[in-house]
């Protein structure tokens, strides 16, 4: 059996989250959807006080700070944005680098975690990323689940905890032990853009030693159903993915090809999986593991066999079933 390493922490752990609020108009989507993220932050960080001190902060433009939520730190207010990378923008949006300094700088906590405005978490957030910290995890992504557009107040939060929803496959809940960051190679991706996520989870799979995907865990959610949506005009887009891959050119040499999510599958399995995903720069990987194809990967790990999981028997229940009643 592999031994898993444990991380001593000293202390209770202590956990550092960060979002970058928006000044959002009236009527705008993330003005619907940040006040569930703001509480919901504060519900989940009041159920882990027994295993772990969380701390909320902000990373905000001069422009955001009225946005800065009740119970969450505002750290000094960012001083660039994306057209002072990018002249031919108007959209003052943070730079991601920039976001992440500010919370280093803000903390001395064991483990920070970034989110976009827009990722609800629920209540056992917290309490489960200490639970993955002691295992040894010093860097992990954890994706969302879609739950339905008609949610929209915070009066309504116990029923978006009960609605199952469905998976996404964005990475838009990072998490690493914070003597990782000063390692970092982030360029100037820019928050709220395509391609962010690219650069932010390549970092976390260069530099750490354990990393690992969590794709289906009820941990955090968003309100609407969208799969793909647009961010910015196409100058802005196309400037954030020549970022990104800048970024992943640079860590390439940093890279295990073990820490890659899939890379212990069969060989046509992980690479149609990273052809088909935006995240993962095929001629990159085809290469990487080419050139790592002696490496050892992680044991793959054995599905329990579930009781009545016959295909036969899950088609039948989608046929009979009469779809969920509001």
């Amino acid at each position: 059996m592999r031994k898993i390493t444990y991380f001593a922490f000293p202390k209770m752990l202590r956990i550092a989250h960060i979002i970058s609020p928006v000044n959002a108009a009236a009527g705008t989507e993330l003005a619907r959807v940040q006040p569930v993220t703001f509480e919901t932050m504060r519900r989940a960080k009041a159920a882990a006080v027994d295993v772990a001190e969380v701390g909320l902060f902000t990373a905000q433009l001069p422009e955001d700070r009225p946005a800065v939520p009740e119970g969450f730190v505002p750290t000094p207010d960012l001083a660039r944005a994306l057209p002072d990378v990018l002249p031919a923008s108007k959209r003052r949006l943070p730079l991601l680098a920039d976001v992440l300094q500010r919370l280093y700088e803000a903390t001395d906590a064991d483990i920070l975690i970034y989110t976009n405005a827009d990722i609800a978490l629920m209540p056992g957030f917290y309490r489960m990323v200490a639970q993955y910290a002691a295992k040894g995890y010093d860097a992990f992504a954890i994706n969302r689940r879609r739950i339905s557009s008609r949610f929209n107040s915070v009066a309504q939060l116990d029923g978006m905890y009960a609605e199952a929803g469905e998976m996404h496959p964005g990475y838009d809940t990072l998490v690493f032990h914070r003597a990782l960051f000063e390692k970092f190679q982030l360029g100037n991706v820019a928050v709220g853009l395509p391609c962010v996520d690219m650069a932010f989870l390549h970092n976390l799979i260069a530099f750490s030693k354990n990393f690992r995907l969590f794709t289906g865990k009820h941990l955090t959610f968003h309100i609407g159903m969208e799969l793909v949506k647009t961010w910015g005009n196409s100058a802005e887009s196309d400037f954030n993915k020549t970022e990104a891959l800048a970024v992943v050119k640079k860590l390439y040499p940093h890279y295990n090809i073990a820490n890659f999510p899939g890379a212990n599958l069969p060989f046509f399995s992980r690479h149609y999986k990273w052809l088909m995903n935006p995240n993962f720069h095929y001629p990159t990987m085809l290469r990487l593991d080419r050139a790592q194809s002696s490496v050892p990967r992680r044991p793959r790990t054995k599905q329990p066999k579930e009781e009545n999981k016959e295909p036969r028997f899950e088609k039948l229940v989608k046929k009979i079933d009469f779809g969920d009643e509001y």
